[in-house]
């Protein structure tokens, strides 16, 4: 993979951990407003547990980008 498609991948994974933290902000918003009775609340928690999870993948893969460019960065040039 080249450095450029490293750095294009490192942008989508930036972007998306922004909005998957949107999300969980949001969720997380609506669970601490919601009556202990209510029904939604397990599907919520649910959805707030998938969210943490889709954020440590994107997290993981993100630091494996960012050692793969840092590996770019430090090689030293080939000389002829």
């Amino acid at each position: 993979m080249s450095f450029h498609e490293l750095r294009g991948q490192q942008r989508a994974l930036l972007e998306e951990l922004d909005q998957l933290q949107e999300a969980v902000a949001d969720l997380t918003a609506r669970l601490a407003s919601a009556a202990d009775e209510d029904e939604e609340r397990g599907e919520r928690r649910e959805q707030l547990a998938w969210l943490h999870r889709q954020q440590t993948g994107a997290q993981v893969a993100l630091s494996e980008i960012e050692r793969a460019l840092l590996a770019f960065m430090t090689e030293e040039p080939e000389r002829d």
